[in-house]
C-alpha cells in the first residue's frame, strides 16, 4: 500500500509538471511570443533591425540626400551623401537611434506606418524578406543649404530659411556638426566634445536676443503713434543693463539720430527711451504678440525648448533690450522676419513634401498645415520692411546688401556672459507674396557685419533658386 501511494504521488507530480509545461508553451506561443520577440537582446530583432531597409530621403527637386545602401550579408548601411545637410537631417543608428529629420520622420522611413495584410505578413515574416519603408521629400533646397553651410564654416551658431508665404524650411544650419557616416566610430569622441555638435542650435540654442529685439519694439512703436523721426539727443551713448554695457552695433560718433536712423544702426539708447515711453503693458504685449515668450516648433521634430519666464514690470527694461531672461531661438526670430515681409501674418514652418510609399508608382503630396499667427498690422509690417531696407542699405546691415536684389534686414549684438553673439534677421523679395526670411546667429562673436554677409550670401542663394523654379 505504502508503494502504491508512491506511485501514484509521483505520478500526479509528473502529471503537474506535464500541466506545466504545457501551459507555458501555449503562453509563449499564443500570448507571449512579442514579449520574446520584442526583447531588446533578441538576436532575431537585432537582425531585422539590421535588414530594415529605411526610405531615402530627397531634396524639394528630388535630388536623394540619404539613402540606404543593402550589403552582400543582407545587412544595410545607411549613405548621407552631401556633408552640408548633415546637422538638418541627423542620424539613424542601430545602436544610437535616431535625431533630427530622421526621427521626425521616423515611422514613414521605417513603413511602420504601412498597412499589414496577409501577403505583407506572409513575405516580411514567413519568408523574411526586409520591410521597406517610404521615400520622403523635405523642403530643403540642397544648393541654398550647401551655400548656408560653406557661408557658416568655422563658426558656432545657427542659421534657418524660411520660403514665404508657406513657410517651407530652404536651409537649417547648426555649428558645429558631426559625420553620421561615422556616428557609430566617433560617438565617444563626439558626445566629449566641447562644441556639443548633437545640439541643434536653429532649433533649441536659446540665445540672449540682444538688439535684436528693436525690431518687435519698433513695431510697438508705430503701433502707439511714437514719433520715429524726432532726434534724440546722445543717441549713440552706451545703455548701462546690469552688468552689461551695450553699444551701437556700427561705431558711431556722438551725435542725434531718429529712432528710424538709431535701428538701422542697432543703437540702444533710444530703444531705452522707448521702452521707458511705451510702459510695461505694451512692450510686454509686443514681444508677446511676436510670439518671444512662447517657444516655436518646427513640425515634425522634438519641442525646441520650454516657455521663457514671464515678463515682469521689474524686469522689462533688462529684457526689451535682449539682456534679460527672455531668450529666444533663431527659428523664432526666423518666423519673426517671416511675418514682416508677409503683410504681419507669421506662416507655421515645416520640412515635409512628399512621401512615396515603396509599392507607389507616385509621390504624394502632404498638405502643409497652412497655420497663420497674426503678430502685427499689414501697415506696420511693410514700414518695418522699408527700416530694415534702410539698414540695409545705410547701417550696420549694409554687408547683406546684394546688387539688383531687393534685401532688407537688422544687424545686432547680444551679451551673454563674458561673450558676445552677433545676430542678422533680414529678408529677399521675390515679386508678389513671395519671398525668403532668414536667421543667423554667431556665437562668441562681435561682428555683426559678418553675420549680415552670411545672410545675404544665403538670401541670395535663394532668391536665385526660388526664381529659377
Amino acid at each position: 500500500m505504502q508503494f502504491t501511494r508512491e506511485i501514484r504521488h509521483l505520478l500526479i507530480a509528473m502529471l503537474g509538471a506535464f500541466g506545466v509545461v504545457a501551459l507555458a508553451a501555449v503562453y509563449w506561443a499564443v500570448v507571449g511570443a512579442d514579449t520574446i520577440l520584442l526583447r531588446p537582446d533578441n538576436p532575431r530583432l537585432v537582425e531585422a533591425e539590421s535588414r530594415l531597409i529605411r526610405g531615402d530621403i530627397t531634396d524639394r527637386n528630388g535630388t536623394p540626400l540619404v539613402t540606404s545602401i543593402v550589403n552582400e550579408n543582407g545587412s544595410v548601411t545607411r549613405r548621407y551623401l552631401y556633408p552640408e545637410t548633415h546637422g538638418a537631417l541627423g542620424y539613424a543608428s542601430l545602436r544610437y537611434g535616431v535625431s533630427g529629420a530622421e526621427e521626425a520622420y521616423n515611422r514613414l522611413l521605417r513603413g511602420d506606418d504601412l498597412p499589414q495584410n496577409l501577403l505583407t505578413y506572409f513575405e516580411n515574416g514567413i519568408l523574411h524578406r526586409p520591410r521597406r519603408g517610404s521615400d520622403v521629400r523635405l523642403t530643403l533646397d540642397l544648393p541654398v543649404q550647401q551655400e548656408a553651410a560653406r557661408a557658416m564654416e568655422g563658426q558656432t551658431g545657427a542659421l534657418i530659411a524660411l520660403a514665404l508665404p508657406e513657410g517651407e524650411v530652404l536651409a537649417l544650419v547648426s555649428r558645429p556638426t558631426y559625420d553620421p557616416n561615422t556616428l557609430d566610430m566617433d560617438w565617444e569622441t563626439l558626445v566629449q566634445s566641447p562644441g556639443n555638435p548633437f545640439f541643434n542650435r536653429a532649433l533649441q540654442g536659446s540665445y540672449q536676443p540682444g538688439g535684436a529685439l528693436e525690431t518687435p519694439l519698433v513695431a510697438a512703436g508705430l503701433l502707439t503713434g511714437y514719433a520715429l523721426d524726432t532726434p534724440v539727443e546722445n543717441a549713440t551713448r552706451p545703455v548701462q543693463v546690469g552688468d552689461v554695457t551695450l553699444n551701437c552695433a556700427a561705431l558711431l560718433p556722438s551725435r542725434p539720430l531718429t529712432l528710424r536712423e538709431a535701428y538701422a544702426f542697432a543703437c540702444p539708447a533710444p530703444f531705452a527711451e522707448l521702452v521707458g515711453s511705451l510702459g510695461f503693458s505694451a512692450v510686454r504685449a509686443a514681444l508677446e504678440t511676436f510670439r518671444l515668450d512662447q517657444p516655436v516648433n518646427l513640425t515634425g521634430f522634438a519641442p525646441d525648448r520650454p516657455p521663457s519666464a514671464a515678463l515682469r514690470p521689474d524686469s522689462i527694461r533688462a529684457a526689451a533690450l535682449g539682456q534679460g531672461e527672455l531668450t529666444v531661438t533663431p527659428l523664432q526670430m526666423a518666423v519673426l522676419t517671416a511675418a514682416i515681409i508677409n503683410d504681419g501674418n507669421a506662416p507655421q514652418p515645416y520640412t515635409l513634401l512628399a512621401v512615396h510609399p515603396p509599392e507607389a508608382d507616385d509621390w504624394t503630396t502632404v498638405p502643409a498645415a497652412l497655420t497663420i499667427q497674426p503678430m502685427t498690422t499689414a501697415n506696420t509690417a511693410r514700414q518695418l520692411q522699408d527700416m530694415m531696407r534702410l539698414a540695409v542699405a545705410q547701417g550696420a546691415a549694409q554687408n547683406a546688401a546684394r546688387p539688383n536684389q531687393d534685401i532688407g534686414g537688422h544687424a545686432s549684438i547680444a551679451y551673454s556672459g563674458d561673450e558676445s553673439l552677433a545676430w542678422f534677421i533680414g529678408f529677399t523679395t521675390l515679386g508678389g507674396r513671395k519671398g525668403v526670411a532668414i536667421a543667423v546667429v554667431l556665437e562668441k562673436s562681435s561682428d555683426p557685419g559678418l553675420a549680415a554677409d552670411i545672410g545675404g550670401r544665403v538670401l541670395a542663394a535663394a532668391h536665385a533658386r526660388m526664381q529659377s523654379n
